[in-house]
């Protein structure tokens, strides 16, 4: 009620509810949802939707007491993907904000830490988007030649030989 058509919540099954909202208002949301007893962020995942040009963020948060599960999704731009850091609501936002950055390029203004987590020598883009081409990147960086023509001339090679001791 609080945040009116702000906010769209679907039921999944029992005890999982999905509430959609704008970036602007999540914030805010959040900080509500944890008044309300929500007090634990378990992860932020992020999903490319290449073809929508967006990244969708999801908020997966945990009532103890009520053992309920809420997913809390909303939409960004893949064109300069920002979205305000929730570490002032819940700190532990830093670690997965860092992932997400790390991994989808998405920037999160007031996270003070959005140095490489896993990635630490990584000069390419963000490996978990869609349009990351990983073997054009494998070649360009490590000088990866392409096998399969070399494989199909071996094989038509050993396609005469019937005996074991000419191949080898």
């Amino acid at each position: 009620k609080r945040f009116g058509d702000k906010v769209r919540a679907e039921v999944q099954r029992e005890r999982r509810v999905k509430f959609y909202i704008d970036p602007i208002n999540i914030k805010p949301l959040l900080y509500y949802l944890k008044e309300k007893g929500f007090i634990h962020l378990s992860s932020i995942s992020c999903v490319d939707w290449i073809k929508e040009n967006q990244f969708e963020l999801v908020y997966h948060l945990w009532s103890y007491e009520d053992k309920v599960h809420l997913m809390v999704k909303t939409k960004i731009s893949r064109e300069n993907p920002e979205m305000e850091t929730m570490i002032p609501v819940f700190p532990v936002a830093e670690t997965y904000e860092r992932e997400i950055y790390e991994m989808f390029g998405v920037n999160f203004p007031g996270n003070p830490n959005l140095k490489p987590l896993f990635l630490e020598d990584w000069d390419g883009p963000p490996p978990m988007r869609k349009d990351f081409d990983t073997r054009a990147y494998v070649r360009e960086k490590y000088g990866m030649i392409d096998l399969t023509e070399i494989l199909r001339q071996g094989m038509d090679k050993i396609k005469g030989v019937r005996d074991e001791d000419e191949i080898l």
